[in-house]
């Protein structure tokens, strides 16, 4: 073996170990965790709730970086044009994994561009009217809206309560004049001020308009346990109607960069495990359901799960991307 060669073979060998090293080493910094919601909803406060978990488990400062509007596109991209090392974690949601890429061209494809970690959060709306409203069950309902076209308070076209409000209608044979009204409470303040007859809002909107609005029916196919604690005695479209369909997909959780080494994804998906127990459930808002799908094969399975429910609403939304 000529000196070249040799050189050349420690180099790469030096090269080899500083690699290995530097993965052995992760983390080594604080990690960032961008939210794609501003501060203060749920999205965020779970965030944070899974962020300081996760923190404790790796030992280094795991700092929320809230990354409003733009259609979540910016605060995607902002993940994705950072390095693939672990240092830059995404907590997805529907609308950016979902709802946004099969409205619009978007600059990713949640299904090739990111390795998820898990899935925890999960949601659930029900459907409200006024405290003096003439329908007092979902049975009263159904022949009120059936016999006149309603208007339907939503907070965003396209969001998960619109999309719930769709499927009814779809399940049911129903028309509505949709109203969006920016948020869950001003959609819920515009069904007290009489501005639409009937709201689909998340199931803790109970708490903040308990005396003024009237629940009729939880739109999900599956009784969740906080539902009792939130509302007590309401059914889901699932019991009260057997065969029909409502719940629409809301699920959340943390992934990072596609082509993230192997290495740091398993530190990952071992700490990330943490988040799972049930002294970190415990410090979740009451409203927040939990479904854990934990590791990259089963979370991206989950999100097949959601384009295959999404589409066809959004497809007779007229939404559905060409």
């Amino acid at each position: 073996m000529n000196t070249l060669t040799k050189y050349a073979l420690a180099g790469l060998t030096a090269l080899g170990l500083g690699a290995g090293a530097a993965l052995a080493d992760y983390p080594e910094k604080p990690i960032n965790v961008v939210v794609s919601f501003a501060a203060g909803g749920n999205a965020d406060i779970v965030a944070r709730i899974n962020a300081e978990t996760l923190s404790a488990e790796l030992g280094v400062p795991v700092n929320v970086i809230n990354k409003p509007g733009g259609a979540h596109i910016p605060a995607v991209m902002s993940v994705l044009e950072a390095p693939a090392d672990g240092y830059t974690i995404f907590n997805w949601s529907p609308p950016s994994m979902m709802v946004v890429p099969l409205t619009r061209k978007v600059p990713y494809s949640p299904m090739d561009d990111f390795t998820p970690l898990f899935a925890g959060i999960s949601a659930s709306n029900a459907l409200y009217v006024r405290a003096d409203s003439p329908y007092t069950t979902f049975e009263e309902f159904l022949e009120g809206a059936k016999a006149n076209k309603l208007a339907m308070g939503v907070n965003n076209l396209g969001a998960p309560p619109n999309l719930s409000a769709v499927q009814l209608a779809t399940e049911f044979g129903l028309e509505f004049k949709t109203i969006a009204l920016k948020t869950v409470p001003a959609t819920l303040t515009g069904l007290i001020g009489g501005q639409v007859d009937v709201a689909v809002g998340q199931v803790a909107s109970i708490h903040q308009f308990k005396d003024e609005v009237r629940p009729l029916i939880i739109l999900d196919n599956n009784r969740q346990p906080f539902f009792e604690k939130d509302l007590p005695g309401i059914r889901t479209v699932g019991e009260a109607v057997p065969g029909k369909q409502a719940g629409v997909w809301v699920h959340g959780g943390f992934a990072v960069k596609a082509g993230t080494p192997d290495e740091v994804v398993d530190v990952l998906l071992k700490a990330t495990e943490a988040i799972n127990s049930e002294e970190t459930r415990a410090k979740l808002p009451a409203s927040v359901g939990w479904n854990w799908v934990h590791g990259p094969d089963d979370v991206k399975a989950l999100f097949q799960t959601g384009i295959d429910l999404y589409s066809p609403i959004l497809d007779g939304l007229g939404l559905l991307k060409k």
